[in-house]
């Protein structure tokens, strides 16, 4: 503003001058006035810069950064029965996220998510069943239900070796990892969202890029890392005022643990690997059962392939477009004549999902995709924090088809349209891992869902 406030006044001087003797008088001594601004702002610029290293620091190191997000949705869902009943309703909630962020050094960052979920007006579910699992630790920021503020994730990382290994603990971000955020236009949490999706407290530790590097210069190139992931699912106790409290009483531990292993990451294409393995998993061991209990063992194996972007400089459109293809395997283990999914031997099960994210406009401000699923008869991922009202996609027993469009009314002003529809080959595909899980032919179930349809819509604000 000053450079321009002082050109102006050289031309107006120019303009006013009588002669030439008069204009050359004028300009010496707006050179002079030039001069002696300049070392002004050069000074104050100095200054400003010193300040700024010694407040940047104090404000980084001291202080939370808090973001939040809000998000009012509507859902109109649809059941069809294998008997022609109909279940269907509208729904209309309301999200509201806060985040905080702390650097207090350059190797140590914490972070804290905070999360209300609920629906309009009173919720209506009183049944004594499903209603004591809507705010379970498993599902508590997933499930529309109350205005109570909760944990969805606390935990801090520890950086070592110049940042190249990671030490992590506490309450983790374990659901709308990749793929499942595209559809909501997120960024990626950890792990993969087609075997895990589910809130968890626990560890990690990860070895990145420049470890793998020492043995060999390819991995330099490969993008290779490696972390381990260690977990709590159930931890069983007799409660504070038992005569002995907080004691393990009679049942057992739900622990499990996995790694996530990329070998090649080369920021446009990445193949991504992720196993898991689980101890008394939970689950009711009949129809008559009240209470769930462990019924044995888990182990879960996901691969993905993605391509951020496709080719080099075809087109914008292709240059913006997220693709992707994954597959994921489970297995079932149950102990001694205990049923896991309906039987007492070992069972298998895979599942195929595909899908990509495109721009639909120039600056990729806006987005649309679409979701396939495939899930076979013994699928059974730990998919509780699930992806829709209607269920999780990527548990389908059967085919999900699924479809949305982002667009963004202006930065930080969000809306979005989604539809979702899946047809059940089998049952018990949002089922813990006994009886209610067991697969039985929709076609031979009079109750059981034939189809189910979700039509979302929301706007969204977030800064």
């Amino acid at each position: 503003m000053k450079k321009i406030l002082l050109s102006t006044m050289v031309v107006a001087s120019l303009f006013a001058a009588n002669n030439n003797s008069d204009v050359q008088k004028e300009i010496n001594t707006l050179k002079a006035q030039l001069t002696k601004l300049q070392k002004q702002v050069n000074e104050n610029k100095n200054l400003s810069l010193s300040n700024m290293k010694k407040v940047n620091p104090i404000a980084a190191n001291n202080h939370l950064y808090w973001s939040y997000d809000i998000r009012t949705a509507f859902d109109f869902i649809d059941y069809k029965l294998t008997n022609g009943d109909k279940r269907t309703n509208n729904v209309l909630s309301n999200r509201v996220i806060l985040k905080a962020f702390n650097k207090p050094a350059p190797n140590l960052l914490a972070r804290l998510t905070l999360e209300a979920n609920s629906i309009f007006g009173m919720n209506g579910d009183t049944n004594a069943t499903t209603a004591q699992y809507n705010n379970s630790n498993w599902v508590a920021n997933e499930t529309p239900d109350d205005l109570n503020l909760r944990v969805k994730e606390a935990f801090f990382a520890y950086f070592m070796d110049n940042n190249n290994m990671m030490f992590s603990a506490g309450r983790r971000p374990a659901d709308e990892g990749f793929p499942a955020n595209l559809r909501d236009g997120d960024a990626p949490n950890s792990p993969i969202a087609h075997l895990v999706n589910m809130e968890f407290d626990g560890f990690s530790f990860s070895i990145f890029n420049g470890e793998f590097a020492k043995l060999s210069d390819k991995f330099s190139d490969w993008g290779t890392w490696l972390k381990f992931c260690a977990g709590r699912g159930l931890s069983p106790n007799t409660g504070k005022f038992s005569p002995y409290p907080y004691s393990k009483g009679k049942k057992h531990y739900m622990d499990f643990g996995g790694f996530i292993f990329v070998p090649y990451d080369d920021g446009q294409y990445s193949v991504w690997t992720e196993n898991i393995w689980a101890t008394h998993v939970v689950g009711y061991e009949n129809n008559t059962s009240k209470s769930l209990t462990d019924l044995g063992n888990y182990y879960g194996f996901n691969g993905i392939f993605k391509a951020n972007g496709i080719g080099d400089g075809i087109s914008d459109f292709l240059d913006n477009t997220i693709a992707f293809a994954s597959f994921a395997y489970t297995k079932t283990s149950p102990y001694g004549q205990k049923e896991m999914q309906g039987s007492t031997k070992d069972k298998v099960g895979h599942s195929f999902w595909i899908g990509a994210d495109m721009p639909a406009d120039e600056d990729g401000n806006n987005r649309f995709g679409f979701n396939f699923v495939h899930g076979t008869k013994y699928f059974r991922p730990m998919d509780y924090g699930e992806d829709t009202l209607i269920g999780s996609i990527a548990a389908t027993r059967g085919n999900a088809y699924e479809a949305y469009y982002i667009k963004q009314l202006q930065p930080h002003l969000t809306v979005n349209l989604r539809g979702t529809y899946i047809k059940y080959d089998y049952t018990g595909s949002n089922g813990f891992a006994g009886y209610t899980s067991k697969p039985v032919k929709v076609e031979d179930d009079s109750n059981a869902v034939k189809h189910a349809m979700d039509i979302r819509a929301y706007i969204r604000y977030s800064f």
